[in-house]
């Protein structure tokens, strides 16, 4: 038997991210010019900059 070669499939398209953003912009309102300098680094930096430990806060 010969093995067969698979494709990985994206699990959401470039597309689809599009769209849930538009919508999740659409959804959220007015914000602020702190609030989106906020967000801008949030997603510039990605977790790196998430507090861990103590300062994450309690466990649940």
């Amino acid at each position: 038997m010969t093995a067969t070669k698979r494709q990985t499939k994206p699990l959401i398209t470039l597309d689809a991210v599009a769209h849930f953003e538009a919508e999740a912009r659409r959804l959220a309102g007015r914000v602020s010019e702190n609030q989106l300098r906020f967000l801008k680094v949030a997603k510039a930096k990605g977790k790196e900059m998430e507090p861990v430990g103590r300062m994450a806060g309690a466990r649940a």
